[in-house]
């Protein structure tokens, strides 16, 4: 019984530090980036851009891959099915739509986190446990400024370009499939896209996009600090954050979509 108190009083403790780091550290992110910006500008930048280039290059395979996979699913399941009822006509737009609204945005953020969010939480949890954060504040270079501040922004922008691309090269994929099983036109697929999809779909997968970038990487970045111990735990850190961002992609996206339709 009093192992369970005290398990139950330690998942509690965790839970409060967890969320107070959380919160602590983004107004810190937000007050930086208003007030003291021209200071850490030169560390921002460079940062910033390996950090997009990591998500850019890095992870666009692996999120094409994912992506493009899906879009050959939905031409085995849904072309032959629209062919044979006589709705060829409308198959274009309800890919696009599966894809833009929720396929891609969830799909490729999944991928990217895998890929990126993994390793930025094994790299801070191993700065961590080695005492390079520390050395960094004797030194005078704020940890906010130096590591989650370009995260931050760099998921904001990296993820959405990602699965632009992603949604765009998965479109040509599916029309390439479906073409193969049912002979549909470049014409009638395009004009099908063109006739369901509108502005505020594409507004959407930004947002989406956006959303699942920014706080993927404040989580990333929150599970390498509060990483204590040896290996072993950057391990377990690792593994924490992989889980929290994908339970809070799913719930974000169903919130955002909730809001949005």
């Amino acid at each position: 019984m009093d192992r369970q108190i005290q398990y139950i009083n330690n998942t509690v403790v965790a839970i409060n530090t967890f969320i107070a780091t959380l919160a602590l550290s983004l107004i810190e992110s937000f007050m930086l980036l208003v007030k003291d910006f021209s200071q850490i500008r030169e560390i921002f930048i460079s940062n910033f851009l390996e950090n997009l280039k990591r998500i850019v290059w890095s992870c666009l395979p692996i999120s094409l891959l994912t992506v493009s996979v899906s879009a050959i699913v939905y031409s085995f399941h849904v072309a032959p099915e629209f062919n044979t009822r006589g709705l060829s006509v409308y198959l274009g737009g309800i890919v696009a739509l599966a894809l833009i609204r929720e396929g891609a945005p969830v799909m490729g953020s999944l991928a990217i986190i895998t890929q990126y969010c993994s390793g930025k939480t094994a790299e801070i949890g191993s700065m961590k446990i080695t005492e390079q954060l520390d050395a960094m504040k004797l030194a005078k270079v704020n940890p906010i400024a130096y590591l989650l501040l370009p995260m931050l922004v760099s998921g904001l922008v990296g993820f959405p370009l990602v699965i632009i691309v992603c949604t765009l090269v998965s479109l040509v994929i599916n029309f390439i499939a479906s073409h193969l099983l049912i002979n549909i036109s470049y014409q009638l697929y395009t004009t099908s896209i063109s006739g369901a999809v509108i502005v505020k779909d594409i507004f959407l997968l930004i947002i989406k996009s956006s959303c699942f970038g920014f706080f993927s990487a404040l989580i990333s970045y929150i599970c390498g600090v509060l990483t204590v111990g040896g290996s072993k735990s950057v391990g377990s850190s690792t593994r924490l954050s992989v889980v929290i961002n994908f339970a809070l992609v799913v719930i974000l996206d169903y919130i955002i979509t909730a809001l949005w339709l």
